[in-house]
């Protein structure tokens, strides 16, 4: 439900508002009914749907299957409510659903829910939706026709971890330098934004050639420059729902917190930087408080682990909680170091701490609102 679950759904609600705006229809996003909220209230005409939307990490039956039933529980729940009458309508999504799955979920709904409407969809453009005045709305996976039209080519994920350090680059110029370490500066072609970001030339070729394919990248005005900057970043935080390897530790010598993470960070013995909220707060975001710093290391092993001076014998409250990024250049690279100190950058805070449970929808959403909404006005262009 829209009122107790958000960061989730928020990644793939402006999608799917999006979506059904293109398609002519009216789209409120989380409209309260009665006492209740929902994802989305859709309307054509005479034709009203209550839309309740799940995700999932992957796009596995197994997953998606409870968030269906679930999903459609809640929709048919809140449109009872709805005063000018609406149905509902069930929406699942993951960053990939494989055609098997989705003919699976749809097979459910036949057999357990025959009357509700429902959605599928992931970020590879595969839209399955089945209910009345909803045809439309169906795509099929933009992506399967490149697979099998360039099978001899290897598939490159947008937001693999290269990928998010590139775009990282080429948002730098608008973003302060003390909330992002990376080179600044305007890139012509392939060669120049590699030479910048440090990777090799294929690397930044197929990033360029990606983001080109998906309308993300302007090449008009002679330089490399992002586009439809929203539906990007939207994209780029629903991609980020990965699992995450987080591990609780305590100080093996129990003495002052914050003196005892500066000095556990200042010369680690590997690559290692406050992530999360602990990072939001040396940035000056900080909004959450009182959750046990999280530090993002390469590896877990003990040893490592005793350098900085933590056990993950944990009885009780940990002080730290470990995690290993599953994009390491992206989160490394880009971070900044404050009072010697490395933090993550904004970027990587803004994606991190949305799916957490502890208020942080809400400090994603502060740092959106300073960073990266400005980030979505128009150019000004000069003659």
């Amino acid at each position: 439900m829209a009122g107790r679950q958000r960061p989730a759904e928020a990644r793939f609600e402006p999608l799917v508002a999006s979506l059904f705006r293109r398609a002519g229809w009216k789209v409120k996003v989380e409209p309260r009914v009665g006492s209740r909220r929902a994802d989305l209230l859709v309307r054509r005409g005479e034709r009203a749907y209550v839309v309740e939307l799940k995700i999932a990490p992957e796009g596995r039956r197994d997953r998606l299957v409870p968030l269906l039933a679930q999903a459609i529980l809640e929709a048919r729940s809140v449109a009872r409510e709805v005063p000018e009458g609406a149905a509902p309508l069930a929406v699942v999504a993951a960053p990939r659903i494989p055609d098997p799955v989705v003919a699976e979920l749809k097979e459910f709904c036949l057999s357990h829910a025959p009357d509700a409407a429902i959605g599928v969809i992931d970020l590879e453009g595969l839209r399955a939706f089945v209910g009345p005045a909803l045809d439309s709305l169906n795509a099929p996976r933009a992506s399967g026709r490149r697979l099998h039209s360039q099978a001899h080519e290897p598939v490159i994920h947008l937001f693999s971890d290269l990928n998010q350090w590139m775009l990282k680059v080429l948002l730098a110029p608008q973003i302060p330098e003390p909330l992002l370490a990376a080179p600044r500066g305007e890139y012509k072609n392939a060669s120049q934004l590699a030479s910048a970001a440090q990777v090799s030339i294929m690397s930044a070729f197929r990033f360029l050639r990606q983001l080109g394919q998906e309308g993300f990248l302007d090449e008009s005005a002679g330089a490399l420059h992002l586009v439809r900057l929203e539906e990007l970043f939207n994209r780029w935080q629903a991609a980020s729902l990965r699992p995450v390897r987080e591990l609780p530790a305590r100080w093996i010598i129990r003495g002052d917190p914050k003196r005892q993470l500066g000095e556990a960070l200042r010369s680690p013995p590997s690559r290692a930087c406050l992530g999360l909220f602990a990072a939001a707060d040396a940035l000056g975001f900080g909004f959450v408080h009182g959750v046990p710093p999280h530090i993002y290391v390469e590896d877990l092993r003990p040893a490592g682990l005793r350098q900085l001076g933590l056990s993950a014998e944990v009885s009780g409250q940990p002080d730290v909680f470990l995690r290993v990024p599953s994009a390491p250049e992206a989160v490394f690279r880009g971070a900044v170091r404050k009072s010697e100190v490395p933090a993550c950058d904004v970027i990587q805070v803004w994606l991190d701490v949305s799916a957490h449970p502890a208020r942080g929808h809400e400090q994603a959403a502060l740092v959106h609102r300073r960073i990266l909404q400005p980030l979505l006005k128009p150019r000004r262009t000069t003659t």
